[in-house]
């Protein structure tokens, strides 16, 4: 009996397999996998002018990068919204994306410098990796640079999240190691923070929560969160050190999928970069609202940030800091985290 049933099941799911992948999905409107909190928002407001359908399927920036290399040459989502250029640059590089996606817009200097040359990624706005949380009630002069981090007076003081698993935090390591010489030679400099005592915890959650209880006196997390919880909390404030690395978000394009569900791919991010729509995500988003507009007809980023220009801002290259992030990922998680 099992000799028979066996292959009739293989032959079923071949067969279920097949449908699969030859199904009209462009019928089906667009798959947004997103770690950006006010892509439901946008998402909705798509649907409403154009009457394509958008599924939101939301997701941490690290679970979604897994995900989608995970289906790899068969995915199930036609566009992706997360923090990281040096990420959607890997993912262009194992060849998941779709490549000139990118549509003529007003850029600012600073979003035309963001603009890959291949056009595999569409940066939607401006965060920094490693921004500097703390209250002054306890540090009273924090750091202004990275070197600064060593300092023996802040032994045991500075909490960052771990970039395996906090995805907007492997470009804050990796300017930590550009700065520190690139790699591998940026590692010594890493080595000495963890000599310094630098705590290391899972994510954003862990980190602020271990800097309100007194366990650090600094949390080192991503711009738009430490505003976001500086909001909340007046009595924190925030220094953005020199150099910042700049951390974009981005929307990128499934590579292979049909014609029609492209085009409509590529009508989302259009519209999720118009003046209403921009203001509707400085507005209506969370954490993720504290970014820079990236074109010249965006309006104002929320009250209370900086103008880019009174800040030193350094671009790291995705294409040698990319593909190279599970390898110092792995690096960091042995030497610093010890596993």
């Amino acid at each position: 009996m099992k000799r028979i049933w066996i292959p009739v099941v293989l032959l079923a799911a071949i067969i279920g397999g097949s449908i699969w992948a030859l199904w009209p999905r462009s019928q089906q409107g667009l798959v947004l996998y997103s770690a950006v909190d006010y892509s439901g928002d946008v998402a909705a407001a798509f649907t409403k002018k154009t009457g394509i359908k958008v599924t939101v399927i939301e997701l941490t920036t690290g679970a979604l990068l897994a995900k989608i290399s995970a289906e790899g040459h068969r995915p199930a989502w036609a566009l992706a919204w997360f923090d990281g250029d040096l990420a959607a640059a890997a993912l262009d590089h194992a060849g998941l994306v779709s490549r000139h996606i990118v549509p003529q817009l007003p850029w600012t200097d600073e979003g035309r410098s963001l603009v890959p040359a291949d056009g595999s990624y569409t940066p939607t706005g401006l965060t920094l990796a490693g921004a500097y949380t703390y209250r002054p009630t306890v540090m009273s002069n924090p750091p202004q640079t990275w070197t600064g981090l060593v300092n023996p007076a802040l032994h045991g003081a500075i909490g960052m999240n771990n970039p395996s698993i906090s995805g907007p935090m492997y470009p804050m390591l990796a300017g930590m190691l550009a700065q520190g010489g690139g790699w591998p030679k940026g590692q010594d400099f890493v080595l000495k923070l963890k000599g310094n005592g630098l705590h290391v915890y899972a994510k954003n959650k862990a980190t602020l929560a271990a800097l309100r209880e007194g366990d650090i006196k600094m949390a080192i997390t991503q711009s738009s969160a430490a505003w976001y919880l500086a909001a909340k909390d007046p009595t924190l404030r925030v220094r953005i050190p020199k150099p910042a690395f700049a951390l974009p978000s981005v929307l990128v394009v499934a590579a292979g999928i049909p014609a029609k569900t492209r085009v409509a791919a590529e009508r989302f991010i259009r519209f999720a970069m118009n003046h209403d729509i921009q203001k509707l995500r400085i507005g209506q988003g969370e954490g993720d609202s504290y970014y820079w507009p990236l074109t010249t007809d965006a309006p104002q980023p929320k009250a209370g940030m900086p103008a880019l220009d009174t800040l030193v801002i350094k671009h790291l290259n995705p294409g040698r800091w990319g593909p190279i992030e599970p390898q110092v990922n792995q690096w960091f998680s042995q030497a610093i985290i010890g596993q």
